[in-house]
């Protein structure tokens, strides 16, 4: 995703977001659990588990998710929320494992790096399926470590966090002070997306970031911690740039707080619903945001897990970058291009068809 951003600009969103994702068309019948060690698409459970979806980016990924359950009739779907605790998720995952075994597929965003190992562990025990989302421990890579660990994919959050940064530093006339919100610090996708701000810092000298603190991905501590800055640093803060759209729509609403709604301009990643309306509004100060990728993510993930599990794909047969990748690069949502921006549930344009139709680069 380091790719110019002027591969992309000419690709309407929506046409970027008409996705032809994955996979399984006919399955061998031939190829029954018993005999080949894969199962039939009438005994594999489909589980996606994520933080809650109180976050609106966890329902667009649940509705990937079920649409592309929907679309095999599978009849085992469930969503599980970790809430934001690794050891809960992992032992939900545990749970499920000794119930369903072999044919289960999983479609995890670990809450944290850490936790992925015992993940990864559980399901090669186990000799179920497993797709990961943004976060792993460094050099720990589904390629080196199981078949039963199809893929992980991530979005590079690098271009993410500067060309959001660009945005908002453009929008303030090229000076002032900003304060940034950052996510989860164990998070890959937060430590890449902070990189990407600091590259843009290094390309806007009169920009001056105030100081930067984590808000752990949540709304309400970033309104929290929002609001400290704006009492610290008052009107010497021309910018807020998030890691998210949720810590952004908390920095809005203190930003609101302070009378201080339009001045104030804000950036963050994610592509919500809420923030791609208050991009189109001129007088919330908001800037920009990303396309939202989590209905691809659902349903992707879903399509390559399943795609094993089914035998339709290989995974030790899988090139690199069939295992570790990106998705393909998007151009932010600006209020120049908000009103052609898809609904982040929209699954309309997901199709199913190819597994690896969305992928990047792979990730090193």
């Amino acid at each position: 995703m380091h790719h110019p951003r002027s591969a992309v600009i000419g690709v309407s969103l929506t046409a970027l977001l008409a996705m032809s994702l994955s996979a399984c068309g006919a399955v061998d019948s031939g190829s029954a659990a018993g005999d080949s060690g894969r199962c039939e698409p009438s005994d594999v459970t489909l589980v996606q588990s994520g933080r809650g979806l109180e976050n609106e980016y966890y329902v667009a990924v649940n509705a990937g998710a079920r649409a592309f359950a929907k679309a095999h009739h599978a009849r085992h779907y469930q969503w599980i929320a970790s809430n934001g605790d690794s050891s809960k998720q992992l032992s939900q995952i545990q749970s499920i494992l000794a119930k369903g075994g072999k044919c289960v597929v999983l479609n995890v965003d670990p809450n944290e790096s850490s936790v992925l190992p015992a993940i990864v562990k559980a399901v090669d025990k186990s000799g179920a399926w497993l797709v990961t989302q943004w976060n792993r421990p460094d050099g720990l890579a589904p390629e080196s470590e199981s078949p039963h660990w199809v893929a992980h994919m991530s979005v590079d959050g690098v271009p993410q966090g500067y060309e959001t940064a660009k945005a908002l530093f453009t929008s303030m006339g090229g000076k002032g002070s900003i304060v940034a919100l950052q996510g989860i610090l164990d998070n890959a996708p937060a430590q890449e997306r902070f990189r990407g701000l600091k590259k843009a810092l290094k390309e806007y000298p009169g920009i001056k970031l105030l100081g930067d603190q984590t808000a752990g991905w949540d709304r309400t501590k970033a309104q929290n911690v929002t609001q400290t800055y704006l009492t610290k640093y008052g009107h010497r803060i021309g910018g807020v740039w998030a890691a998210s759209d949720s810590m952004g729509l908390g920095a809005l609403g203190a930003v609101k707080n302070a009378g201080r709604k339009g001045k104030v301009k804000i950036a963050s990643v994610d592509g919500l619903a809420e923030v791609v309306r208050a991009v189109r509004d001129p007088s919330t100060g908001y800037v920009a945001t990303t396309p939202s990728t989590g209905a691809a993510q659902g349903a992707l993930g879903m399509s390559i897990g399943y795609a094993a599990a089914t035998g339709r794909i290989d995974p030790d047969k899988e090139p690199r970058g069939h295992r570790s990748f990106y998705l393909k690069p998007l151009p932010i949502i600006t209020r120049a291009n908000a009103s052609s921006a898809p609904s982040p549930t929209d699954t309309t344009r997901l199709d199913f068809k190819n597994p690896w139709s969305q992928n990047g680069r792979p990730i090193k």
